[in-house]
C-alpha cells in the first residue's frame, strides 16, 4: 500500500475551481498529458481515458463524485488499483483548498511503488500548484470574481 496527499490553495471560489477541474480538457495543462476524454457526464460510474505522449491511453472510472466537493479517479492496474481522491473545500479567505490523495493498493502495489511511483509522487506538488495557478488565472480572466 502506498499513499500520498498534498493540498494547494487558490483564490477562486470552490464553485469556480470545481467547474474548471471537472472540465477534463483542462487536465492537459501538463506536458505529460496529451489528451483526456470523458465518456459522459462528470458523475460516478463515468469512464474516461488519459493519453500521455508515446503511451497507450489509460482507462479510468469516476467514483464517489459529490458535485462541488470531491471525486475519485480510479485506475485498474495489473495487480493493483490506483486512486486519486480529490477534495475541494472553502478557505477562510473565500478561496478554495484543493487536496489530492493518491493511493495504490493490491497485491502488486509494492512492486509498482518500487518501479517508479515514488518519482511520480515527487511531481504531484508541482502539478497541483500549476493547476491552482491556472484556476486562479482563469477566474481572473473570465471577469468572474475569484471570491
Amino acid at each position: 500500500m502506498w499513499e500520498f496527499e498534498h493540498s494547494v490553495e487558490t483564490k477562486a471560489s470552490r464553485a469556480f475551481a470545481w467547474r474548471f477541474w471537472t472540465d477534463v480538457s483542462n487536465w492537459a495543462f501538463d506536458s505529460s498529458i496529451e489528451w483526456v476524454r470523458l465518456e459522459g457526464p462528470f458523475a460516478s460510474g463515468t469512464m474516461g481515458e488519459t493519453k500521455s505522449p508515446g503511451l497507450d491511453p489509460v482507462r479510468w472510472e469516476l467514483k464517489g463524485v459529490r458535485a462541488g466537493e470531491e471525486a475519485v479517479v480510479e485506475m485498474a492496474l495489473p495487480g493493483a488499483t490506483l486512486r486519486f481522491h480529490w477534495r475541494f473545500e472553502d478557505t477562510a479567505e473565500r478561496g478554495t483548498r484543493i487536496t489530492q490523495r493518491a493511493s495504490l493498493d493490491g497485491p502488486a502495489a509494492d512492486d509498482l511503488v518500487n518501479q517508479g511511483v515514488r518519482e511520480f509522487e515527487r511531481g504531484i506538488p508541482d502539478g497541483m500548484r500549476k493547476l491552482a495557478d491556472l484556476i486562479s488565472e482563469s477566474a481572473r480572466s473570465s471577469s468572474q470574481s475569484p471570491d
